[in-house]
């Protein structure tokens, strides 16, 4: 895969109008940092927009769900796949990351604490083969939150997962990353067409900060 070029992430008037129109419940959301591990991270310039700023905002979405005791989940996959493991993934992104801490391990500034979830991943999707759907059941959590890369791949492939089983899906616009600008906003468009509500990182915070005054100066300002 080759280097991904700096793009500018999308201003909240350049999100697309959701189909649906649930509003995020601290009561009844989780977070999901999705695939947030160096291997994935490296293909960006670092300290360039999308990345910096998406590993900051998902960074203040992880801060205001441990203040509210939102449920943290994270996915990573776990590198020196076998073929078999691998399968299909093969095929159209070869033998992928190696087992070593410069590759598996999730970056510094969104690492989990220990009573977080980390799920293995197999597949595009954070459902596939893992216990994502019955630890959300079993915390009695219908709503999930997506942050992390890539966007219309893990990302859109999760929302789209989680829909089909009654979760509402918020898909975070500033908070998510992509191979181009152009994949960006069509991930956002087909989130938004087919499975989740799109939101900025402040509309997001904003939403889950109401009602809760102690927390309400995190998400005050813009974060871009």
């Amino acid at each position: 895969m080759e280097q991904i070029k700096p793009y500018p992430l999308p201003i909240e008037n350049q999100l697309p109008v959701s189909a649906a129109d649930w509003l995020l419940d601290h009561n009844r959301t989780a977070l999901l940092i999705h695939d947030m591990q160096h291997y994935f991270l490296s293909f960006f310039t670092a300290e360039t927009s999308p990345l910096v700023h998406v590993i900051n905002n998902t960074h203040r979405l992880l801060t205001v769900a441990r203040s509210l005791n939102i449920p943290v989940f994270y996915t990573a996959q776990p590198g020196d796949m076998t073929p078999q493991q691998r399968g299909l993934l093969l095929n159209l992104w070869g033998p992928g990351m190696n087992a070593t801490p410069e590759h598996k391990q999730i970056i510094s500034q969104l690492m989990p604490q220990s009573n977080e979830h980390v799920f293995t991943k197999w597949r595009y999707s954070a459902f596939f083969n893992s216990p994502l759907l019955p630890t959300l059941r079993e915390l009695k959590r219908d709503q999930l939150i997506i942050s992390g890369v890539y966007a219309h791949i893990g990302c859109l492939c999760t929302a789209q997962e989680a829909y089909s089983n009654d979760i509402e899906t918020f898909f975070i616009s500033d908070a998510v990353a992509d191979f181009s600008e152009e994949k960006h906003h069509l991930a956002l468009e087909l989130a938004a067409e087919t499975s989740s509500v799109v939101l900025s990182t402040r509309q997001a915070i904003n939403t889950l900060e109401r009602n809760n005054s102690s927390f309400r100066n995190i998400g005050e300002h813009d974060v871009i």
